[in-house]
């Protein structure tokens, strides 16, 4: 059985040299694929094309999904060099440059000065938490302090694919999201081997995140719709889990430094 706080390195037969190997890898595959998807999406943002948003929506998409899948796989190969410099750089394109630009082109059509704020409060507040994140996160914490910056993005996603969406109302939402991002509000991280509710909310998750990045155009709506909802009970409840998390991880920490210190 997993415990709630088992570490890659507890799981024997993830310990041999092919499957570490395999895992870095694919690592290294998902990211540089990530990157390149961050860097077309900027090259799009200035070409104006028919229904753009939506197509910056779906690379978002994807790039959360391996966003994810990489730091799992990184940390199976044992790898924090790929866990956290190289996927910081990436991430501070793809979720930071990428969704700044599109935001500032999409404000600047109400106020030129309100588009150039609207970039910069939202790659200053991505860039600010990753640099915490790299920082002080350690490797494996029940946790994150602030908002992820993937999630804060799919939150831009699904604001933009609605045509309708006022200037103001992105504006507001951008200046909402920063302030989630550079707070220190505990967010699950799910970062070590999945409890079994874990499993039911990642695999839930990517689910809907798959629907949403290969549904096409007439039926975004209705994964757009489960984004939403997902967002929203991760927003809520989120902290509150993060909360019952830290506890059992501090009660589990000092278990096994009971267990390690031998007796007299």
């Amino acid at each position: 059985m997993v415990s709630d706080f088992m570490e890659w390195s507890e799981i024997s037969f993830l310990q041999k040299p092919w499957i570490k190997y395999g895992a870095l890898f694919l690592a290294n595959l998902m990211t540089l694929s990530s990157l390149v998807l961050g860097i077309v999406g900027i090259v799009l943002t200035f070409k104006s094309y028919e229904n753009y948003s939506i197509y910056f929506a779906k690379i978002l998409a994807v790039c959360s999904i391996f966003d994810f899948a990489d730091g799992k796989l990184a940390r199976i190969g044992g790898s924090k060099k790929i866990a956290v410099d190289v996927d910081t750089i990436s991430d501070s394109i793809v979720f930071g440059i990428l969704p700044a630009i599109y935001l500032g082109y999409w404000v600047s059509d109400w106020s030129i000065v309100a588009g150039v704020f609207t970039g910069l409060i939202y790659v200053g507040a991505v860039w600010f938490r990753l640099y915490r994140f790299k920082k002080k996160d350690p490797m494996y914490a029940p946790y994150f302090r602030g908002l992820p910056s993937p999630f804060a993005a799919m939150v831009i996603a699904c604001l933009l694919i609605f045509s309708d969406t006022p200037e103001w109302g992105v504006l507001i939402a951008t200046i909402i999201l920063a302030g989630f991002m550079i707070s220190t509000i505990p967010f699950a991280s799910f970062k070590g081997v999945p409890s079994k509710f874990d499993w039911f909310w990642i695999v839930v998750t990517t689910l809907v995140f798959i629907l949403f990045a290969v549904f096409p155009t007439s039926l975004m709506i209705f994964p757009a719709y489960s984004l939403a909802t997902l967002m929203i009970i991760y927003l809520v409840a989120g902290p509150i889990y993060a909360e019952k998390l830290d506890k059992k991880y501090q009660q589990d920490k000092k278990i096994k430094e009971k267990k390690a210190v031998p007796e007299a």
